[in-house]
C-alpha cells in the first residue's frame, strides 16, 4: 500500500476530530516558532540599539517583542493541550477498533492463525502505529512548518546568507531521503520477526510442563533464541541507519554554521547587513537548521510507523464473522426477534420450558452436509432429532466429525447444505448471536478467566445475583469444595484456572452453563481428563439436570454414555444410529 494512502488512512480514524488534532500541531509548531523569532529580533533590537545609542526609540519595539512573545507562547500552550487530549482520544480508538474486530473475527481466523501472530500486531505493531498520533506525525511536520515560520524573518534580514543557508540544509535533507527506503524495509523486518518471537514464546509459556518435559521444549526454546539474534541484528541494523542519520546530520550542521560566520561577518564588513540582524539570523538559524535535522531524522521514523501500519490495516481486512451465516440482511430477522418480545413469547424459546407441550424439539438438524475439503465430505445427509428434555450422548470414532456437529451447533461454521433447527427456529431466521444465546457450551478443557470464582460463574450470566450463582454452583456440585477455600466465591482461580484442579474447573465450567439457563447444555468430553472422584461429581451433576435441560454429550466414557437417554454414533460411513437406554439410574 502507498505510504500517502496509508497516512490517509490512519488520519481518517480519527474521524472529524482530525481538523482539532492537525490544528493542534500547526498552532503548537507555528506558535512555538513565533516565540523564537520574537526572542531573535528582541536580540537584533537589543544590538542595534547599543550599536546607535538611540534606546528611547527602540523601547516601544523592544516591549511589542515582548508582548508577541508572550502570546506566541500562549498559542502553544492551548494548541498542545488540544493536539495531546486528541492523541491520546486517536489511540485509544484505534485500540478500540482492532480489539472490537479481534473477536468480531471467524472461528477459523484462530484455527489458521497463532495466537503469537495477531498478539504481536495488538501489541508491536499497534504501538508503533499509536506513536504517529503521539509524537512522530508532529515531529514530522512540526519542522516544516517552523521553517516556514523562521524563513520570513530571514530573507527579510538577509536574503543572501539565508539562501546559501537552505541550500546547504536541503542537500542535507536529499541526503537524509536515501535512508528512508531501508529505514521501511527495516520496519518491516522487525515487526515480522517480533511476530515470530511472540509466537515462539506463547508455545513456551502456554506449555511449559511440556516444554520441561520433552526435547521439542528445548527446541522451542532455542528456536527462540535464534529469532531473538534475528531480532537484534535487524535492530542492530536499524541502530545504524539511525546513527548515520545523526552523524550526518551534525556534521552538516557543524559545517553551516562555520560557514554562516565566514559569510556573515564578509557581509557586516561589506555593508550589506548590520551586525544586530546577523546575531538574529544566527539565533535563528540554530533553531532553522535544527529543525531540518529533525526532519531528516522523523521522517524516515514515520515511514518505519507507516510500515507498521500496513500491517495493522491488513489485518483489519480480514473478514469478519457476519451476524448471520444464511442471511445477508439480518433487519428482518432483528424485527422479528423484536415483536416476539414484545408479546413476551421468548421466555418459553429460551429457557426451554413448556416447549415440550407445544410438541416442538429442542433441536432438530436434517440432512446436514460438511465439509473442510471439498474433495472429503465429513458429514453427509446427517440428520438428527432431539427432543426437548432428552439426554443424547453422541458417540464415534476419532475424526468422524463429533467435534465440528458441536461447533455447527454453535454457529461457528455455516453449513454447506441441510437446515438446523433450534427450539422450532431456523438458523436460516436466527442471528448468530440468538443461536448461541440459547445453547450453553462446556468443552473437554473449560477456560476460566483470571479473577474470583464467582466472577468465572457469572460469566454464564453478567446480571446473576449471588444467590443465583451459589444455587448454580450447588447444581453442579461445586459448592462444597468453593465453601472449603480460604477466600470461598471469592478465591483467585489463577491464569486459566491454574490452582484449581481439572474436576473444579469442570464444575465451575457446569455451573457457568447451568446459570446461562439455556434451552440446551452442550458437552464436548466434559469427563474425558477427569480423575474417578471429579467424574463422579460431574456426572451427578449432569444426572440431576436430566429432564431439565436439553443435553447434547459428545462422551466417550461409559459412565458418562449410561446418563443419556439415548446414543448417536457416528460410524465409519458418517451414518448415525440410534440406540435406546435402559436401566439407568
Amino acid at each position: 500500500m502507498k505510504l500517502t494512502k496509508l497516512f490517509f488512512r490512519v488520519m481518517k480514524i480519527m474521524g472529524s476530530r482530525c481538523v482539532i488534532y492537525l490544528s493542534g500541531i500547526f498552532f503548537m509548531s507555528t506558535g512555538w516558532a513565533m516565540f523564537t523569532v520574537m526572542s531573535s529580533l528582541l536580540i537584533k533590537n537589543v544590538v542595534d540599539a547599543a550599536q546607535t545609542g538611540d534606546t528611547r526609540r527602540m523601547r516601544n519595539v523592544i516591549i511589542g517583542n515582548i508582548l508577541g512573545g508572550l502570546l506566541s507562547m500562549l498559542i502553544y500552550r492551548a494548541a498542545a493541550i488540544a493536539y495531546n487530549v486528541e492523541a491520546k482520544r486517536a489511540y485509544g480508538k484505534l485500540c478500540k477498533l482492532i480489539y472490537a474486530h479481534e473477536v468480531r473475527l471467524p472461528y477459523t481466523y484462530y484455527e489458521e492463525h497463532h495466537s503469537g501472530d495477531f498478539m504481536s500486531k495488538l501489541s508491536y505493531d499497534m504501538e508503533k502505529v499509536g506513536s504517529i498520533y503521539g509524537s512522530r506525525l508532529r515531529r514530522t511536520v512540526a519542522p516544516i512548518l517552523q521553517v516556514l515560520v523562521y524563513l520570513a524573518p530571514m530573507l527579510i534580514l538577509s536574503w543572501q546568507i539565508t539562501l546559501c543557508l537552505v541550500g546547504v540544509n536541503l542537500l542535507m535533507l536529499l541526503i537524509n531521503g536515501v535512508l528512508i527506503k531501508p529505514m521501511k524495509r527495516v520496519a518491516q523486518d522487525l515487526a515480522a520477526t517480533n511476530g515470530k518471537m511472540t509466537e515462539k514464546l506463547s508455545n513456551l509459556l502456554q506449555g511449559m510442563e511440556q516444554a520441561r518435559m520433552y526435547a521439542a521444549g528445548k527446541e522451542t526454546v532455542l528456536e527462540f533464541l535464534e529469532q531473538n539474534k534475528i531480532f537484534a541484528k535487524k535492530n542492530n541494523r536499524r541502530i545504524i541507519y539511525t546513527a548515520c542519520l545523526e552523524s550526518a546530520n551534525n556534521g552538516f550542521d557543524l559545517l553551516c554554521a562555520l560557514a554562516f560566520l565566514m559569510v556573515g561577518i564578509s557581509f557586516v564588513a561589506q555593508g550589506h547587513t548590520t551586525l544586530g540582524a546577523l546575531t538574529a539570523i544566527y539565533s535563528l538559524y540554530g533553531n532553522f537548521s535544527n529543525q531540518f535535522l529533525q526532519l531528516g531524522r522523523y521522517l524516515p521514523e514515520l515511514v518505519g510507523c507507516l510500515a507498521n501500519a500496513d500491517n495493522i490495516f491488513k489485518f483489519m481486512e480480514e473478514a469478519e464473522e457476519p451476524e448471520s451465516w444464511y442471511r445477508d440482511d439480518v433487519s428482518e430477522i432483528k424485527a422479528k426477534q423484536n415483536r416476539v418480545s414484545a408479546e413476551e413469547v421468548p421466555e418459553k424459546r429460551i429457557s426451554g420450558e413448556d416447549l415440550s407441550e407445544e410438541g416442538m424439539p429442542a433441536v432438530t438438524m436434517s440432512d446436514i452436509c460438511f465439509s473442510y475439503r471439498p474433495d472429503k465430505p465429513l458429514l453427509d445427509g446427517f440428520s438428527m432429532h432431539v427432543d426437548t428434555g432428552e439426554s443424547v450422548a453422541l458417540t464415534g470414532h476419532s475424526g468422524c466429525g463429533k467435534s465440528t456437529l458441536s461447533r455447527l451447533l454453535l454457529g461457528l461454521y455455516p453449513v454447506k447444505s441441510g437446515d438446523i433447527r433450534l427450539c422450532g427456529d431456523s438458523y436460516k431466521e436466527l442471528t448468530n448471536a440468538q443461536i448461541r444465546q440459547r445453547i450453553a457450551y462446556v468443552p473437554q478443557e473449560p477456560y476460566l478467566f483470571r479473577g474470583s470464582i464467582r466472577e468465572n460463574i457469572r460469566v454464564g450470566r453478567i446480571d446473576a445475583t449471588d444467590e443465583e450463582i451459589v444455587q448454580a454452583a450447588r447444581l453442579a456440585y461445586a459448592h462444597e469444595f468453593i465453601e472449603k477455600l480460604e477466600d470461598g466465591y471469592d478465591t483467585e482461580v489463577g491464569e486459566r484456572g491454574g490452582r484449581l484442579s481439572g474436576g473444579q474447573r469442570q464444575r465451575i465450567a457446569i455451573a457457568r452453563a447451568i446459570l446461562k439457563n439455556a434451552p440446551v447444555i452442550l458437552l464436548d468430553e466434559a469427563t474425558s481428563a477427569l480423575d474417578n472422584e471429579s467424574e463422579r461429581l460431574v456426572n451427578a451433576a449432569l444426572k440431576d439436570m436430566h429432564g431439565q435441560r436439553t443435553l447434547l454429550m459428545i462422551a466417550h466414557r461409559p459412565s458418562t454414555i449410561a446418563l443419556a437417554d439415548r446414543i448417536q454414533t457416528l460410524g465409519s460411513a458418517q451414518a448415525f444410529e440410534d440406540e435406546k437406554i435402559y436401566g439407568t439410574d
